[in-house]
């Protein structure tokens, strides 16, 4: 993969098709109630524009469930131009009648082009995981992603989260902060974060990540393993400047999360303001 620095702002592109789980703590998934209207092939048309006004930014797939569709992913994956940064969400679910190695082998054919997938483990089982096994064969950057929903301050999550970090040993690992729980006056704050003061019993501190608008992150390490603790925002658009571009499912561009965000045009692109 060719590097480059990114200009312009992150790309997440809604896979037009359902995770069917129901996390707790999902965003989504209220998007996803009414699928009538979703269209990929009118999420391709504003990728291409996109491109075309930033060639050199990052895209996210999310969903839903990016991996629901195996062959439309491989699709989605050869349509995004060279010059991205592609990170993927997903719980990583694999196929009645397929295998982890199936799985695995179509991914690694887009391995230059996926900069890191982020796939969903949590401290209590909201989907059906394959085999651990399946990470050994990834032949690209993966991040075990942990939004931690129980409360950080009962004693009884200290051993679960423990035992989680000792299942993903020697893989990189991001614990989250349960987003409904965040705002602009705590994004950013340590004090009175029980969840940041348990991942200090559990693992040796190493530095802050920089700050943006709407997101912040520690650095961790434990027995060799990169740990972060990430915080964000459920929106991204913060003063009027923009973090985040969405695609929505129905192949329409908006300019900040959910409920947050407002439809965007072509001159309204020309004019952004973003970090």
């Amino acid at each position: 993969m060719k590097d480059f620095v990114k200009a312009g702002p992150t790309v997440t592109m809604f896979v037009p098709y359902d995770c069917n789980n129901a996390c707790p703590f999902c965003v989504n998934k209220k998007e996803y109630r009414d699928t009538s209207s979703f269209s990929l092939e009118r999420c391709y048309k504003s990728l291409d524009l996109l491109n075309r006004i930033f060639p050199h930014n990052d895209i996210v797939l999310t969903g839903g469930e990016p991996l629901a569709d195996l062959d439309t992913l491989s699709d989605i994956l050869s349509h995004i131009e060279d010059g991205h940064h592609v990170y993927i969400n997903t719980t990583l679910p694999v196929p009645e009648n397929s295998s982890i190695e199936e799985v695995a082998a179509v991914l690694n054919k887009h391995a230059d082009k996926i900069s890191c997938m982020n796939v969903s483990r949590h401290l209590k089982h909201y989907v059906k995981e394959c085999d651990d096994a399946i990470f050994d064969l990834l032949k690209f950057r993966h991040r075990i992603n942990c939004v931690i929903f129980e409360d950080a301050a009962d004693p009884a999550t200290e051993p679960k989260l423990n035992a989680f970090l000792e299942r993903f040993k020697g893989h990189e690992v991001q614990l989250r902060a349960n987003y409904s729980n965040l705002t602009l006056d705590n994004v950013f704050l340590t004090e009175n974060d029980d969840l940041f003061d348990l991942i200090c019993k559990l693992a040796d501190y190493k530095y802050d990540l920089e700050k943006e608008r709407f997101r912040t992150g520690f650095v961790f390490e434990r027995d060799g393993s990169k740990i972060t603790y990430h915080k964000t925002l459920p929106f991204a658009k913060v003063d009027g400047v923009v973090g985040d571009i969405i695609i929505r499912q129905t192949g329409r561009i908006y300019d900040d999360w959910n409920e947050y965000g407002q439809e965007l045009n072509i001159n309204d692109l020309a004019l952004l303001e973003y970090k």
